[in-house]
């Protein structure tokens, strides 16, 4: 098991817990210019956020395009956010699912999201729209996961109703021939 998988069944096992204790915060970050954040998260470990496609796509954002209003980041409110100059912040949880989303999805981790989510080869090819000659060479590790499918999964693990509109439960055994 991944050290990233680790902490990701940490933070599932945590939602139990009262909502202080699970939502991220933010101990202190560094400046990776022209657009990231190294954040150390209180309780975890030193992440890295790239917020170019952030910043590119949200408009409220468009001031942190200069390099020098960027390197003007501080942690805010106790560690609940990141924010800049005129009221611009990201909130800890949205940083820490920027994070999340750019940490690489390795075949360890598909075959860990295939667990968790119960599916046979079968059903995840299906949900995914691959063969299961695909998901079989990603579990071995012959093929890597692509961009696409690891979005894919993260989605329809964090939204189960996602899965359940792609779904097709099997059963067991080949299909007989008409």
């Amino acid at each position: 098991m991944t050290a990233h998988t680790r902490e990701v069944l940490a933070t599932r096992a945590k939602i139990a817990q009262p909502m202080d204790k699970q939502l991220p915060n933010i101990k202190r970050i560094r400046i990776s210019p022209p657009s990231s954040l190294q954040i150390k998260f209180r309780g975890r470990r030193r992440r890295i956020a790239t917020l170019a496609g952030l910043i590119a796509r949200e408009e409220f954002l468009a001031p942190l395009r200069d390099a020098d209003v960027f390197a003007r980041a501080e942690v805010i409110d106790w560690g609940a956010a990141v924010g800049w100059p005129d009221d611009r912040d990201l909130s800890a949880s949205t940083l820490w699912r920027v994070c999340e989303e750019q940490t690489p999805f390795t075949d360890r981790d598909f075959v860990e999201w295939q667990a968790h989510l119960g599916l046979s080869n079968q059903e995840a090819a299906d949900a995914l729209g691959l063969s299961s000659r695909t998901i079989k060479n990603i579990r071995a590790g012959e093929v890597p996961v692509n961009h696409a499918v690891a979005v894919a999964c993260r989605a329809m693990e964090s939204a189960p109703t996602l899965l359940a509109a792609h779904y097709e439960p099997r059963r067991p055994g080949r299909r007989k021939a008409a």
